[in-house]
């Protein structure tokens, strides 16, 4: 007997050698996705630092409720919105989150309003060794199955998540800082580890987690790191650096601008922090010192730079990945 193989619309699509999306009747059950901590969650403690070292002032963020625009029918994991909005509110004191808005009187300051939604949700299932196995859709209202032949159970989730900031004062859309990331969740019945894969506008990264941890921990890290991204994106701090993502030139030049006006205690501060994302033993410091000193020498000497205690231009771009 032929199991069942749940196709996404773009495997079917190939599949039925068609030029149009056909239409694909996914059956996930919609449950929820629960908010746990990562390898990655301090990646959001950072932001609270980044915004107030690199942006100088707190941020005001109202998190819309996340939207589905897919064709899922309902059927997107559940809790998405509360993980948005509490990945916004573990952030810290420079990122404050409104509960309402009230344009007669919004505090002082840049206010944004965070529009998120899924664009993308797909899941591919199949079950059976060296057994048969059968996709279904539905293209132009014919309904239509195509075999295939299937190794072991296997599933790949794949989920997409955009946020699109406004700035409240002006009611538009804030320029370049829309963010678009997508996960893919490859999920095999040998071993114990499931493989994500995260790819985007500013993330790039590849790992694994025990099937303990699982799908949530997947989602809850596509969520952080978007999170960080646009604010990243919103308060131009290299999020790069935490994200693992391509760097942002435009972000870059501002940073390089800023840097050249920053007085020597500024600098100073941006580089022992930049240092300290590296080396534990570095703090954060307005005020050079011997193990600051120390620290500059070294990476330095390391990154192919003269071996010595001195600030510069080159040495911070080097720090931020430019």
């Amino acid at each position: 007997m032929k199991k069942i193989i749940k196709l996404s619309t773009v495997v079917v699509a190939i599949l039925f050698g068609a030029c149009a999306a056909p239409e694909i009747n996914l059956s996930q059950d919609g449950g929820e996705i629960t908010a746990v901590k990562t390898n990655y969650t301090n990646a959001l403690k950072n932001v609270n630092s980044m915004v107030a070292i690199f942006n100088g002032q707190p941020i005001n963020v109202y998190v819309n409720k996340i939207t589905d625009e897919t064709a899922s029918g309902g059927k997107l994991p559940k809790n998405i919105s509360t993980i948005v909005q509490s990945s916004f509110n573990s952030i810290g004191r420079n990122i404050i989150t409104m509960s309402a808005i009230n344009t007669k009187k919004l505090p002082k300051g840049s206010v944004f309003i965070i529009k998120g939604a899924i664009t993308e949700f797909d899941l591919i299932e199949a079950s059976g060794s060296g057994v048969d196995a059968a996709g279904q859709g539905t293209y132009n209202g014919q309904q239509g199955t195509i075999d295939a032949s299937l190794d072991r159970e296997s599933k790949v989730t794949k989920l997409a998540i955009t946020f699109n900031p406004v700035n409240i004062r002006t009611g538009n859309f804030v320029p370049r800082t829309s963010t678009k990331n997508k996960i893919t969740i490859n999920q095999e019945s040998s071993g114990n580890e499931l493989a994500f894969s995260i790819l985007g506008s500013g993330i790039g990264i590849n790992n694994a987690l025990t099937k303990a941890q699982g799908v949530h921990s997947s989602i809850t890290i596509l969520i952080e790191l978007s999170v960080v991204e646009v604010l990243g994106r919103l308060a131009k701090y290299p999020y790069w650096v935490l994200t693992g993502g391509s760097v942002n030139q435009d972000i870059v030049a501002h940073l390089k601008t800023r840097f050249l006006r920053d007085n020597l205690s500024r600098k100073i501060q941006k580089v022992s922090y930049l240092l300290s994302l590296q080396n534990s033993k570095i703090k954060p410091t307005g005020m050079m010192n011997s193990d600051l000193k120390q620290a500059i020498i070294q990476y330095k000497s390391t990154h192919g730079m003269s071996a010595n205690d001195i600030i510069d231009t080159r040495l911070y771009m080097s720090l931020i990945g430019a």
